[in-house]
């Protein structure tokens, strides 16, 4: 088997997708969804759940919304969608939500290593901060960027070029952390390297592109 190659993060900035790549929360986003269409016998096509990966709340409500006009399908307005959404997905924070494995074992070396250490994520800000703080993790990280707070969203550069531009550096000192196709394109887009974390992805096994793809972060060697 072939070895992964070492990570150098000595003395980097270190950026952080959130669900995906630090927590397990996809699925429960995808069945927050799932069960809402299910409990009024709506049939959707299977993307719909799909479209909340890599995404904002607000993007992924707003793509729903305008493929069910296209489809004739009768959905509230997009806020109340969005609302009732956050609620069902919200309510699974009580069952407990898992780390993608490894984490814990190498954040603390990570962050030993590295200038800084920051999240840029989709999510709002309370919902990081209730689980992060589940975990006894809310001093973590120096820094949350979180949605509403760049212009933009994944897949689009916004996130990891505002991140940037607040910390004055530049683009060869970062290294990004993400798992799906949108969060790895804005990446790409913002001229950053970044490491792909497969665990919960549905992209594409291995993104050419990527510095190392790991299949949690227990393959991390630094």
């Amino acid at each position: 088997m072939t070895s992964v190659p070492r990570l150098e993060v000595d003395r980097r900035i270190l950026l952080f997708d959130f669900d995906g790549t630090i927590v397990v929360t996809e699925v429960l986003a995808r069945q927050a969804i799932q069960s809402y269409f299910s409990e009024r016998r709506i049939e959707v096509p299977e993307t719909f759940p799909q479209m909340i990966v890599g995404k904002t709340w607000k993007l992924a409500v707003k793509q729903m919304a305008d493929e069910a006009r296209r489809l004739g399908l009768d959905l509230p307005g997009e806020d109340l969608l969005r609302e009732e959404f956050q609620s069902r997905y919200r309510a699974k924070f009580t069952e407990g939500v898992p780390l993608v494995p490894g984490f814990l074992e190498r954040f603390p070396e990570m962050k030993s290593r590295a200038e800084f250490v920051g999240i840029v994520t989709g999510s709002e800000r309370h919902e990081v901060e209730s689980i992060l703080s589940s975990w006894g993790l809310e001093n973590a990280f120096e820094r949350i960027w979180a949605a509403g707070e760049y212009p933009g969203s994944k897949p689009d550069p916004a996130p990891y070029l505002q991140a940037m531009g607040d910390l004055g550096v530049e683009r060869d000192r970062v290294i990004v952390f993400e798992d799906s196709s949108a969060g790895m394109e804005s990446a790409y887009r913002a001229g950053v390297g970044f490491v792909q974390i497969s665990h919960e992805s549905h992209s594409p096994p291995s993104d050419p592109r990527a510095l190392l793809t790991l299949r949690d972060w227990f393959e991390l060697r630094l």
